[in-house]
């Protein structure tokens, strides 16, 4: 470790947590630890996480305590997670209907409201403390570890939004992060972008997946030819093209990761293995369930149910996140972590939107708008023509044409302005014949090879 790195990890950065009151690098220094530990003593762990977890949700918050009492649960029979099995299942309609009065606590740490589409693309906001922030926190540092990268090392992200605050601007600037828009994907920010990446040496870029590939494809053709040391894609699918693509103009790997807006951060690939997922078991019970809320085999195609280890302001407990995945049939990796792994994740869609003038609209770009129209059920973007998209929505009873002509204005500001947007109001928005919800479409690209 070189001296700057060290010193962000040992001494700025925790110092930064003392001054915001966060346990950001606590939380990191336990997690990077934990991950060697075994099985047995990991699931030991969890299960003493899981028996807290749930008396206080059952104590301190009426949602579970009335869907338990309901369904005849007694709390005193779940000592493991083998036994999340005896619970219901918790969708996010219920916890919608539920918000906030019966389905938050007082955790006795300050919050923030987040608003999440999610795969299903239908939005509803969430509670998280600091608490549970400073956790999720340390795992997006861990699981950038896993491309390489160590906290102090310059990188390039791209993110939903520039308005950073102050908090996040100094952790930028500690971190020596150069944090751009993947709203914006034109040719020419995409060249500024890589302009960046020459000037100030950069060796990491981390980021959604659709915004790497869009890179990877702009700088094949503008023939940039720095070797990276390591990418690190989140929040929508990396296809196989996409990897190919990023990994050939990178000439490095690319480290896949899985989380979800609601203050969880699930697992990532170690760079040992592409179809291997380490789940953050001190973090996260994971359950892989079939439609009627069995657990499946090892290696079979289930729905991924979440529990977060940490009651927080607002306890996940089997909760249906609207994902497809399969829990890997092997017990251990060749990199000699303990945590369970994930083979396949399939619930997030991505199709790339052309614009008019040239912009890349990816999958984020419209459920960082979505996420905010709680008068809106569920949507689908579908694409056909260039420079054209249809707007599916299934509509709640407080959605009017005021609601619409700001959507539409929305999506032109910060998408283009000549894009032509067409509105087409449905009943409903059926899944897949995959059980998986496609809420961007994209028709221009026939052909493509989309499974990973």
């Amino acid at each position: 470790m070189s001296i700057y790195p060290f010193l962000c990890e040992k001494i700025l950065m925790p110092a930064a947590d003392i001054a915001t009151r966060n346990k950001t690098m606590k939380c990191y220094d336990f997690y990077k630890q934990s991950q060697w530990w075994g099985r047995q003593d990991l699931k030991k762990y969890q299960d003493q996480r899981l028996l807290e977890t749930i008396q206080i949700a059952y104590n301190e918050v009426p949602f579970y305590k009335e869907l338990y009492d309901e369904s005849g649960v007694d709390i005193r029979n779940i000592t493991r997670t083998e036994d999340l099995t005896l619970l219901p299942i918790v969708s996010k309609d219920q916890l919608r209907n539920n918000y906030p009065d019966k389905c938050v606590r007082d955790s006795g740490h300050s919050w923030s409201e987040f608003c999440t589409s999610g795969s299903s693309g239908s939005p509803f906001a969430v509670r998280v403390d600091s608490n549970t922030m400073s956790q999720a926190r340390a795992l997006m540092l861990l699981r950038a570890n896993y491309s390489g990268w160590e906290i102090g090392n310059p990188f390039l992200q791209t993110g939903m939004t520039l308005h950073r605050g102050i908090v996040k601007k100094v952790k930028d600037l500690l971190m020596r992060v150069e944090y751009v828009s993947a709203f914006n994907l034109s040719d020419r920010i995409l060249d500024n972008y890589l302009q960046l990446i020459e000037d100030k040496r950069i060796n990491y870029v981390m980021g959604y997946a659709g915004s790497l590939f869009c890179l990877a494809e702009r700088a094949e053709q503008k023939g940039f030819n720095r070797e990276m040391k390591g990418l690190v894609s989140w929040g929508d699918n990396l296809y196989k093209h996409y990897r190919t693509k990023i990994e050939k103009v990178f000439h490095c790997g690319v480290t896949d990761t899985y989380g979800c807006g609601e203050g969880i951060q699930i697992a990532a690939q170690c760079g040992m293995n592409d179809n291997a997922y380490h789940i953050f078991m001190p973090h996260v019970a994971l359950e892989i369930v079939d439609d009627d809320g069995f657990p499946v085999k090892s290696g079979e195609l289930g729905n991924v149910l979440l529990t977060r280890l940490d009651a927080g302001a607002m306890p996940l407990i089997r909760y249906k996140v609207g994902d497809i995945g399969r829990k890997s049939s092997a017990e251990t990796c060749c990199c000699g972590r303990g945590l369970e792994m994930l083979t396949k994740i399939e619930g997030r869609d991505t199709d790339v939107v052309l614009t008019p003038n040239g912009n890349r609209l990816i999958v984020h770009f419209f459920t960082g708008i979505f996420e905010y129209y709680q008068s809106i059920d569920t949507f689908r973007i579908i694409q056909d023509k260039l420079g054209e998209i249809t707007v599916q929505i299934v509509p709640r009873s407080n959605f009017n044409s005021e609601i619409s002509e700001r959507l539409i204005k929305e999506i032109k500001n910060k998408g283009d302005s000549d894009l032509q947007i067409n509105l087409e109001f449905v009943e409903e928005i059926p899944l897949e014949k995959s059980n998986k919800r496609r809420f961007v479409v994209s028709k221009l690209a026939k052909g493509i090879e989309t499974t990973l």
